[in-house]
């Protein structure tokens, strides 16, 4: 799987948003980023289904922090537990480079979890199970929302190569050397997100007004919606990893895949188009 670029014409600015998508709660956040000389940033409503829609078909390419998809090996658990036949062994992710384990099993963890824990090296901080844990709840939100948009029309694709891509703040955060030292989530958590606010702002130039930014130090959830949009500029631009073996391609086309940017690209290239 190749992500298609997203060609415009030199008078056009791309735009890009970003969702932090939740289960049917008031913590979900939308940021839509216009990326001209300098990219400008604005919240949106995000409120109902019909708000992330409205602001999802408004771009170019769209972040969603949410999984697009399930194990497959959990798939088939569940298909062979309804039907009574026998069911599939349980399988484990390959070791760590190191020799430590990998991520969790293949009915909890999808394959680009696994990969995306390890290329991050995030160590402890691992990522949630779309089978076993509420993160689930959001997956079926996000189904939801894909299959609206995709009315009248071709499936949207699951691994990225189409108007959206599965985006993970954190550990994109960790791609770009802007990761704290502990956590940025929560209401005590201000200092930290003034920090990757600062981070981005310098390596983007970002244009923000006194109000994106006082809402981005008081809420994850609006800070996560920035950072997903810039990813779904990164993807756009042929800068994050794309699925790259056979099995990862075959995998990402049921199961979803995590874009992480390049870490070898700073944020200057992303806020450029192209590599300098």
């Amino acid at each position: 799987m190749q992500v298609k670029p997203v060609i415009k014409q030199a008078s056009e600015a791309m735009v890009t948003v970003g969702v932090d998508l939740a289960g049917r709660t008031g913590t979900t956040g939308v940021c839509r980023v216009t990326w001209g000389r300098r990219p400008a940033a604005e919240l949106l409503p995000a409120k109902h289904d019909d708000d992330l829609l409205e602001a999802m078909r408004s771009a170019d390419r769209t972040g969603l922090d949410s999984p697009l998809g399930w194990p497959a090996a959990f798939v088939s658990l569940l298909t062979a537990h309804r039907t009574g036949v026998e069911l599939p062994a349980l399988a484990h992710h390959a070791a760590c480079a190191d020799g430590r384990p990998g991520l969790g099993n293949t009915f909890t963890h999808r394959l680009t979890d696994d990969i995306a824990w390890k290329r991050t090296g995030a160590g402890r901080q691992r990522p949630l199970s779309v089978s076993a844990d509420k993160l689930g709840i959001v997956a079926i939100r996000a189904a939801g929302l894909l299959a609206r948009l995709a009315e009248g029309g071709p499936a949207v694709p699951r691994d990225g190569s189409g108007p959206v891509v599965e985006v993970y703040p954190a550990f994109a955060l960790i791609q770009w050397g802007l990761a704290p030292a502990g956590t940025y989530k929560g209401k005590d958590a201000t200092a930290a997100r003034t920090g990757i606010l600062a981070g981005l702002e310098a390596g983007l130039d970002l244009d923000l007004s006194d109000r994106v930014r006082d809402r981005c130090v008081a809420s994850d959830h609006d800070l996560d919606a920035l950072i997903s949009a810039i990813v779904a500029r990164a993807a756009a631009c042929g800068m994050t990893h794309a699925p790259a073996t056979e099995e990862e391609r075959a995998m990402a086309a049921v199961e979803g895949w995590i874009h992480l940017p390049r870490r070898d690209l700073p944020l200057t290239a992303v806020r450029n188009g192209a590599v300098d």
